[in-house]
């Protein structure tokens, strides 16, 4: 009797142990995948203007307007989004353009829209759509500033016309190495016109 009592005993120590060190195992797995999560993904906020977009950004971006506009949100104002602390890397702006006249047809308003809204030489063009509208990419290069490059995407929603543009700082290198151009590429995805 007195050997079972002590191997069962034992038994309950060991099995003790075996929870504790489990339930120790998962806490650290836990506390890991937080901080894996916390660093893969930044958080995001959703910004909505009054002419109908709404655009997600990263958390802790700055929102901003023209000097004398005091609520960014107002219809009629473009709106940038940069990084508070290094402006180095290229912002992203949203803004209205002009209303698309009912008798042109998309296509001929790309090719009006990409001349007018932007006149240093194309790089670059692509036709998409951005969840479910007409969208334009165009890669723009202002030669007298070193090669200086930025890129538009125009989206058409009916009559409306927007533009979300993204400015890379470094003259003479491609957007590619900008550091917020991933940014910018995400941000795109986001955006979405209230039909």
């Amino acid at each position: 009797m007195p050997a079972s009592r002590s191997f069962e005993t034992k038994r309950r120590d060991y099995s003790k142990r075996g929870m504790s060190a489990l339930g120790l195992s998962v806490l650290i797995a836990l506390l890991m995948l937080s901080g894996l999560a916390k660093g893969e993904r930044p958080k995001w906020k959703s910004f909505s203007n009054r002419a109908g977009w709404t655009i997600n950004y990263p958390a802790n971006w700055t929102v901003g307007s023209c000097k004398s506009c005091s609520d960014p949100s107002a219809p009629d104002v473009y709106v940038n989004f940069s990084h508070p602390e290094d402006g180095t890397f290229g912002e992203v702006m949203v803004e209205s353009l002009a209303f698309k006249p009912a008798e042109t047809s998309v296509e001929a308003w790309f090719a009006d829209v990409k001349q007018s809204a932007n006149q240093n030489p194309r790089l670059n063009e692509q036709r998409f759509t951005l969840d479910g509208l007409p969208a334009f990419r165009v890669r723009y290069r202002n030669p007298s500033q070193r090669g200086y490059e930025s890129e538009s995407v125009y989206v058409v929603s009916g009559a409306q016309t927007f533009a979300i543009e993204f400015d890379g700082v470094e003259q003479g290198r491609s957007l590619e190495t900008s550091g917020n151009y991933s940014v910018y590429l995400q941000m795109v995805k986001t955006f979405r016109v209230k039909r």
